[in-house]
């Protein structure tokens, strides 16, 4: 157990206790729902949150924070448990190296310099956030990555790769949404006076900023998918529209062709001296006509532009 020591308060940081210890401990604290809390620790245990205002001046807020979440694997995560009250807070397996960018003793030494308690655990909770936006940060660059991906092509599918980065987006918002209840909590309880409490209105103004970046990327990535739809019902008809042309284009040889695999008795043109010219001539001129009627009412036009933008695109990359 590490015990640190603010101006008016003292942080209990207990990591791996032994039964005697914890004990002692809550022996020595006889506080409204401590011995309670401390007895049903959980080391699985996900988010839970309680407080406690049956007695004026000895208010608490407790429970646990699932604080870290592997982007992939569900059960990879780190929970932490909390005692605050307005002289004393008591953490259970909190290791705050853990988390990107953070440094455990300076968070320490934040938390020390703290007024008080609960000022004290509100800086460990926006150390958190840093962490968390660190990570909403790396998130953002590999959506930066994805949308150039998509205006350099856009025949390669992005579904896949959205659905990635929307659920790492779910995860940062449920994390930032659990430390907002906790802060919500806290506020309740203790009933802060918030211009006063910096550690307090800092951590607010960083759930803020977090919840908005990820609002503003869920929206974006929204419309990438948007995009992604627009883009594969254009093929669709694309690809409708060209075999309805090929399908044209092909009916007055396919009608031809039928002619001359009869068998009939009596066919007339088996004894005409240029009829094989003839037919070619006429399948020739029959199809060009078509063709000339389709490009007249511009029903090929789309087609024709599309081809002409790969040719251009295709040179300009070489």
């Amino acid at each position: 157990m590490e015990i640190h020591r603010g101006e008016d308060w003292v942080w209990y940081q207990l990591i791996n206790e032994t039964e005697e210890e914890g004990k002692k401990l809550t022996e020595q604290f006889q506080m409204p729902q401590f011995l309670h809390w401390y007895e049903t620790i959980d080391p699985n245990k996900r988010n839970t949150l309680h407080i406690d205002t049956a007695l004026r001046n000895k208010e608490a807020v407790y429970g646990s924070f699932h604080y870290t979440q592997d982007l992939h694997e569900e059960a990879d995560h780190s929970v932490f448990h909390f005692y605050v009250t307005r002289d004393h807070l008591f953490t259970v397996d909190l290791d705050m190296s853990i988390l990107k960018g953070i440094d455990q003793k300076q968070v320490n030494d934040q938390a020390k310099n703290a007024p008080d308690s609960i000022e004290g655990f509100l800086v460990i909770l926006g150390e958190m956030l840093k962490g968390y936006l660190e990570g909403i940060d790396i998130l953002e660059m590999r959506l930066q990555n994805l949308k150039w991906q998509i205006y350099a092509d856009n025949n390669k599918s992005i579904v896949d790769q959205v659905l990635v980065l929307r659920h790492e987006i779910l995860i940062w918002k449920g994390l930032i949404m659990s430390i907002k209840k906790i802060l919500m909590a806290v506020e309740e309880t203790f009933l802060i006076d918030s211009p006063q409490k910096e550690a307090f209105l800092r951590t607010s103004k960083r759930v803020d900023r977090g919840f908005i970046f990820a609002s503003e990327f869920e929206e974006e990535l929204s419309y990438l998918m948007h995009s992604e739809e627009v883009i594969t019902s254009h093929r669709g008809n694309e690809i409708v529209k060209s075999l309805t042309i090929f399908t044209v284009l092909f009916t007055p040889m396919t009608a031809l062709g039928a002619l001359w695999g009869m068998n009939f008795e009596f066919m007339p043109e088996l004894s005409f001296k240029y009829g094989y010219l003839f037919a070619i001539v006429l399948i020739l001129l029959s199809t060009l006509l078509i063709y000339l009627y389709l490009v007249k009412k511009g029903w090929t036009g789309d087609i024709l532009k599309d081809k002409k933008k790969k040719i251009l695109r295709k040179r300009r990359s070489d």
